[in-house]
């Protein structure tokens, strides 16, 4: 299953719990549930926005961006983790008033079975979400994955507070907003350094040097930069080769070094200059 049809999936998924689940509270008026069903709401939108984001970021590069579209995944992810931070206050809020109030949950079967079904369905999904994102790379299936990690644990809280019932279920909400708070700000963090230009690992920085002092001509490299660009990483690195070299020579040395950068896995442009030294054997 490629990514366009597990995000379709994600979203034709969602719209059915998002019913389910919204009948489910109005029958048992537990607000754990109708928490839970306000998480579903997000995910429609969400997996809406992250299935426009993939679909930009495979656009060819044009006039207006030379680089391509790699930053509209990071962007979806962000906007994702802002809207999980205001559902996340809103539940919390709602939650906390409700724990003062009377308040009785009417226990059936069919709701209880609807939230069962929805914690396995998203074991499912969630699994081909964290295969597919380790697959590819993708910020955006990353994002799939760790929301539907959360509507697990958001579905599993809200089928206790259900079946516990008084001021239990809304403590489950309260629970629940502040998982979904926690989770927006976590997954926020980690696009905003995408689209911050955040350095990549050490493990990257040490394979773009390890490969280019393996280079022929390469007598050293200074001045390594590397960034993010969206999911993928670009580099500048200046290398040291001999003074005596023609200029020809010494420039395909650096087209040999760019090209083996590039096969780097997450590398998607370097840009190499070249440094002329004294070679003293």
């Amino acid at each position: 299953m490629n990514r366009n049809h597990l995000t379709r999936a994600g979203v034709a998924l969602a719209i059915v719990l998002f019913g389910l689940k919204l009948w489910a509270s109005l029958t048992t008026k537990s607000m754990a549930v109708l928490s839970d069903a306000l998480n579903s709401l997000l995910d429609i939108f969400s997996y809406s926005v992250i299935y426009i984001s993939v679909k930009i970021q495979h656009s060819q590069a044009d006039k207006d961006h030379h680089y391509g579209h790699r930053r509209a995944e990071p962007i979806a992810g962000f906007v994702i983790a802002i809207l999980a931070g205001i559902l996340g206050a809103s539940i919390i809020k709602d939650s906390f008033l409700g724990i003062f109030e009377e308040h009785t949950v009417f226990h059936n079967k069919i709701a209880t079975t609807i939230v069962i079904f929805a914690i396995f369905s998203k074991l499912v999904i969630a699994s081909l979400y964290k295969i597919l994102a380790k697959r590819t790379n993708s910020p955006a299936l990353e994002a799939s994955y760790v929301d539907s990690r959360n509507d697990i644990f958001a579905s599993s809280v809200a089928l206790v507070g259900m079946l516990v019932g008084d001021y239990w279920d809304h403590i489950a909400g309260l629970l629940i907003g502040v998982w979904i708070i926690y989770s927006g700000i976590s997954l926020g963090y980690k696009n905003l350094k995408y689209l911050m230009g955040h350095v990549p690992s050490i493990g990257i920085i040490n394979s773009i040097k390890d490969e280019s002092l393996k280079m022929p001509g390469v007598i050293g490299i200074n001045d390594l930069r590397a960034h993010y660009v969206g999911d993928v990483v670009h580099v500048e690195l200046h290398i040291e080769v001999d003074e005596n070299l023609s200029v020809k020579d010494a420039h395909d040395i650096g087209i040999a070094v760019r090209d083996k950068i590039e096969t780097l896995p997450m590398i998607q442009k370097a840009f190499i200059h070249i440094d002329p030294i004294s070679h003293i054997v």
